[in-house]
């Protein structure tokens, strides 16, 4: 979608209007890089708009600066202007993994700028939203994943299946789609014996009363919780549970299409059983089902975790090729937590003394011993 320098300039400081104080994002430099304007063109673009009286420019000390700068901000025209802009721009028709929807309500649910979405938006009105360079904070190399998650959340597939060996990160890549959205609801299947219990567990997550969601039915009561106004139910733990789940949870699949407020994040065990599988392939064909699948992370990503920059490089290989990039057992290997990999990983003793002697946690003599 096309926005001229000016206008993004305009949008990029009504994103800013109520900061406490100026920062960075306030100069010409910062202005450069949230509207993706070249630091070349931000003074001619400044120029015609401080000549129309839509920006006024200041000296600031800038936060944690002693030395002061030129801030830009709006005007109240300018003020009127950009929301105009902005009500315009949310207004756009967008579509986002086949779902139709506004620019406005897809940014919102993908956490994009008003910038990031227009320019994300192609000529034939499909939005094509960029992973985040960095990821949120406790997660590592996960960015990809939670970009796909949240295209998820604002297109037209009801269940996104994310998949994953024990310890991968798919209950934290959850919490990060989850933080700072308001309506989630959670639900721990690992203990759940049947389709009962599930009822009352959504129910009590989600506050959806009894009456409406069906003491015998878990499937009314998964639906009940969007009738409730939830906006995303977590279903965490996922694995061989009882066929009367899988039931449960595969009537929602038929029962949900034409619901585009339906949202079930399933985060399920690589090691599901088929027969515990409660859609068919089909579903995913059709766009009522997305996958998503879990790998180890990287030599960059296990170092990352590690918090040892100066590991030397076999070492980290051979954590690497050990852990298989897993996120959990490379955090007990920094804590130095030999418990903890006892308990949650298949490891023999003899392994785990080597791998904590290579993550720097024992010294080489206590190793041999």
């Amino acid at each position: 979608m096309g926005l001229t320098s000016g206008e993004r300039v305009l949008l990029h400081l009504h994103g800013i209007l109520h900061a406490r104080e100026p920062g960075r994002e306030a100069t010409q430099a910062g202005i450069s890089d949230g509207a993706r304007v070249q630091r070349s063109h931000v003074p001619r673009a400044l120029q015609a708009l401080l000549r129309e009286d839509l920006v006024e420019a200041r000296e600031s000390r800038l936060r944690g600066r002693t030395r002061k700068s030129t801030v830009y901000g709006l005007t109240p025209a300018g003020v009127a202007l950009a929301r105009q802009l902005l009500d315009a721009l949310d207004a756009e028709p967008a579509l986002v993994d086949g779902r139709g929807t506004t620019l406005g309500e897809a940014r919102r649910i993908l956490g994009l700028t008003p910038i990031a979405a227009a320019l994300s938006l192609d000529e034939r009105g499909v939005l094509h939203p960029p992973a985040d360079s960095e990821g949120p904070p406790g997660l590592v190399q996960r960015e990809e994943d939670l970009a796909a998650l949240r295209r998820w959340m604002a297109g037209g597939a009801t269940f996104a299946v994310v998949y994953g060996s024990r310890g991968m990160g798919k209950t934290a890549l959850g919490r990060a789609l989850a933080s700072g959205m308001a309506r989630v609801a959670w639900v721990d299947l690992e203990r759940l014996e049947g389709p009962e219990e599930l009822s009352k567990a959504v129910v009590r997550a989600t506050g959806a009363p009894m009456s409406t969601a069906g003491p015998g039915s878990a499937a009314d009561a998964l639906i009940a919780a969007f009738d409730a106004g939830v906006r995303l139910l977590v279903l965490d733990g996922y694995e061989d549970v009882p066929d009367g789940i899988v039931e449960a949870l595969a009537s929602v699949v038929r029962r949900a299409r034409g619901r585009p407020d339906i949202r079930i994040l399933v985060l399920a065990q690589e090691t599901t059983p088929a027969y515990a599988r409660f859609y068919a392939h089909a579903d995913v064909e059709a766009g009522t089902v997305v996958e998503r699948h879990l790998r180890g992370l990287d030599l960059e990503g296990c170092r990352s975790i590690l918090g040892r920059d100066g590991i030397d490089e076999e070492s980290l290989r051979r954590i690497y090729l050990l852990t298989k990039g897993c996120p959990l057992y490379l955090e007990f290997i920094r804590a130095g937590d030999d418990a903890g990999l006892r308990a949650r990983s298949r490891f023999t003793k003899a392994e785990i003394r080597l791998l904590l002697y290579s993550g720097g946690i024992r010294e080489r003599d206590s190793s041999a011993s």
